[in-house]
């Protein structure tokens, strides 16, 4: 089964236990804060699915400039916008948990995510 093929639940179940097991969340700061992470996680999903979808059915070698010229726009408007999510979540993270947990949090991320390629390329999927 591909990591795609089941609308990510599965892959959002195994990042959640990664983040788990790398953060040492007090009971008091557990429900706070998953509260606030599948928010985060929703709005991210749901904000690279829009901008997936704009050119998804043209190539890169058969566009014309100017569909170029909005993909490129479109990547730094997407880019844009994922780092103001970034940083919203950020502030509200911090109301939950510590700043040392919030770098361990972004490096559990980096860490999940060159797992997820490495099982792809490994053929796990």
């Amino acid at each position: 089964m591909s990591a795609q093929g089941d609308g990510g639940g599965k892959v959002r179940n195994l990042r959640k236990e990664y983040v788990r097991g790398k953060l040492n969340l007090s009971e008091a700061q557990s429900q706070n804060f998953w509260s606030i992470y599948s928010r985060y996680l929703d709005e991210r999903s749901a904000l690279r699915k829009r901008f997936k979808n704009q050119f998804i059915h043209q190539e890169h070698g058969n566009l014309n400039d100017y569909d170029a010229y909005r993909k490129v726009d479109n990547n730094i408007e997407y880019k844009e916008l994922d780092l103001a999510l970034s940083k919203k979540y950020k502030a509200e993270l911090l109301n939950v948990i510590s700043p040392q947990q919030l770098a361990e949090l972004y490096q559990a991320e980096r860490e999940f995510k060159q797992m997820l390629i490495t099982r792809m390329k490994d053929g796990v999927w």
